[in-house]
Protein backbone atom coordinates (compact mmCIF):
# COMPACT_ATOMS: atom_id res chain seq x y z
CA UNK A 1 0.00 0.00 0.00
CA UNK A 2 1.50 3.62 -0.83
CA UNK A 3 1.81 5.67 2.31
CA UNK A 4 1.50 9.45 2.17
CA UNK A 5 5.35 10.02 1.42
CA UNK A 6 4.81 8.13 -1.65
CA UNK A 7 1.91 9.93 -2.49
CA UNK A 8 3.15 13.12 -2.31
CA UNK A 9 6.48 12.21 -4.06
CA UNK A 10 4.24 11.23 -6.99
CA UNK A 11 1.71 14.18 -6.77
CA UNK A 12 3.58 16.85 -9.13
CA UNK A 13 4.34 14.17 -11.62
CA UNK A 14 0.70 12.41 -12.04
CA UNK A 15 -0.45 16.72 -12.11
CA UNK A 16 2.33 17.41 -14.79
CA UNK A 17 0.72 14.73 -16.84
CA UNK A 18 -2.64 15.16 -16.94
CA UNK A 19 -1.97 18.78 -17.85
CA UNK A 20 0.28 17.74 -20.50
CA UNK A 21 -2.82 15.44 -21.29
CA UNK A 22 -4.95 18.78 -21.47
CA UNK A 23 -2.86 20.31 -23.51
CA UNK A 24 -2.25 18.03 -26.13
CA UNK A 25 -6.60 17.51 -26.28
CA UNK A 26 -6.84 20.80 -27.25
CA UNK A 27 -4.22 20.18 -30.54
CA UNK A 28 -6.57 18.02 -32.02
CA UNK A 29 -9.95 17.78 -33.55
CA UNK A 30 -12.01 15.54 -35.83
CA UNK A 31 -13.08 16.87 -38.92
CA UNK A 32 -15.03 16.05 -41.90
CA UNK A 33 -14.12 16.69 -45.50
CA UNK A 34 -17.34 16.77 -47.93
CA UNK A 35 -15.01 16.34 -50.92
CA UNK A 36 -12.13 15.06 -52.16
CA UNK A 37 -9.58 17.87 -51.77
CA UNK A 38 -6.23 18.14 -51.45
CA UNK A 39 -4.27 20.51 -48.74
CA UNK A 40 -0.94 22.40 -49.84
CA UNK A 41 -0.82 20.03 -53.02
CA UNK A 42 -1.53 16.41 -51.11
CA UNK A 43 -4.80 14.94 -52.41
CA UNK A 44 -7.08 13.52 -49.77
CA UNK A 45 -10.45 11.59 -50.00
CA UNK A 46 -13.72 12.80 -48.40
CA UNK A 47 -14.29 11.13 -45.33
CA UNK A 48 -13.73 12.03 -41.26
CA UNK A 49 -10.36 12.54 -40.19
CA UNK A 50 -8.42 12.99 -36.83
CA UNK A 51 -6.54 16.32 -37.55
CA UNK A 52 -3.64 17.50 -34.88
CA UNK A 53 -1.71 20.10 -34.69
CA UNK A 54 1.80 21.67 -33.58
CA UNK A 55 1.88 25.38 -33.27
CA UNK A 56 4.82 27.27 -33.77
CA UNK A 57 2.82 30.89 -33.53
CA UNK A 58 1.91 31.63 -36.04
CA UNK A 59 2.71 28.61 -37.99
CA UNK A 60 1.35 25.33 -37.52
CA UNK A 61 2.13 21.71 -38.76
CA UNK A 62 -0.93 20.07 -39.40
CA UNK A 63 -1.46 16.01 -39.41
CA UNK A 64 -4.34 14.20 -41.04
CA UNK A 65 -4.64 10.97 -39.61
CA UNK A 66 -7.14 8.12 -40.29
CA UNK A 67 -6.46 5.68 -37.44
CA UNK A 68 -2.90 5.51 -37.03
CA UNK A 69 -2.61 6.15 -41.03
CA UNK A 70 -0.78 9.51 -41.51
CA UNK A 71 -2.61 10.91 -44.80
CA UNK A 72 -1.41 14.32 -45.22
CA UNK A 73 0.84 16.58 -43.06
CA UNK A 74 0.82 20.13 -44.06
CA UNK A 75 2.10 23.73 -42.89
CA UNK A 76 -0.46 26.29 -42.36
CA UNK A 77 -0.79 29.55 -40.60
CA UNK A 78 -2.84 30.61 -37.41
CA UNK A 79 -4.92 33.46 -38.61
CA UNK A 80 -7.65 35.43 -36.42
CA UNK A 81 -10.95 36.66 -37.97
CA UNK A 82 -12.63 38.53 -35.16
CA UNK A 83 -15.50 36.34 -35.12
CA UNK A 84 -16.09 33.31 -32.96
CA UNK A 85 -17.66 30.66 -34.90
CA UNK A 86 -20.83 28.21 -33.78
CA UNK A 87 -19.60 25.20 -35.42
CA UNK A 88 -16.22 23.25 -37.26
CA UNK A 89 -16.38 24.43 -41.05
CA UNK A 90 -13.91 23.00 -43.78
CA UNK A 91 -13.19 25.93 -47.01
CA UNK A 92 -12.55 24.83 -49.78
CA UNK A 93 -11.22 26.93 -52.85
CA UNK A 94 -12.31 25.37 -56.16
CA UNK A 95 -9.84 25.44 -59.40
CA UNK A 96 -11.46 26.07 -62.75
CA UNK A 97 -10.89 22.11 -63.35
CA UNK A 98 -13.22 21.33 -60.46
CA UNK A 99 -11.08 20.29 -58.10
CA UNK A 100 -10.87 21.31 -54.73
CA UNK A 101 -8.25 22.70 -51.80
CA UNK A 102 -8.83 23.27 -48.43
CA UNK A 103 -8.07 26.81 -47.67
CA UNK A 104 -8.50 27.14 -44.30
CA UNK A 105 -10.42 25.30 -41.24
CA UNK A 106 -12.54 26.68 -38.49
CA UNK A 107 -13.31 25.55 -35.32
CA UNK A 108 -15.98 26.34 -33.31
CA UNK A 109 -15.71 28.37 -30.33
CA UNK A 110 -12.94 29.83 -32.01
CA UNK A 111 -11.60 33.13 -33.96
CA UNK A 112 -8.80 31.97 -34.89
CA UNK A 113 -8.63 29.79 -38.18
CA UNK A 114 -6.09 27.76 -40.11
CA UNK A 115 -5.34 28.77 -42.89
CA UNK A 116 -3.45 26.52 -45.88
CA UNK A 117 -1.56 27.79 -49.25
CA UNK A 118 -1.37 31.73 -49.17
CA UNK A 119 -3.04 33.20 -46.09
CA UNK A 120 -5.15 36.31 -46.88
CA UNK A 121 -6.96 38.54 -44.38
CA UNK A 122 -10.56 37.43 -45.88
CA UNK A 123 -11.16 33.77 -46.98
CA UNK A 124 -12.04 33.99 -50.95
CA UNK A 125 -13.37 30.38 -50.79
CA UNK A 126 -16.51 27.95 -50.40
CA UNK A 127 -17.99 26.06 -47.56
CA UNK A 128 -19.14 23.08 -48.10
CA UNK A 129 -23.21 23.48 -48.16
CA UNK A 130 -25.32 22.95 -44.99
CA UNK A 131 -28.34 21.45 -46.68
CA UNK A 132 -31.75 22.14 -45.34
CA UNK A 133 -34.72 20.12 -45.22
CA UNK A 134 -37.82 21.73 -47.73
CA UNK A 135 -35.51 23.94 -49.79
CA UNK A 136 -34.71 23.70 -53.09
CA UNK A 137 -31.42 25.15 -54.09
CA UNK A 138 -31.30 24.69 -57.61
Amino acid sequence: MASKKDIKRFAPLLAVCLMAGTVFAKNRRTVTLAYPASVNGTPIAAGVYDMSWVSHSPEATVTFNKGKNVIATAQGKWMDRSVKYDRDSVMYTTSPDGSRAISEIRFAGMTQVLVFGEPSSAPQSRMAPRRTPGRNDG
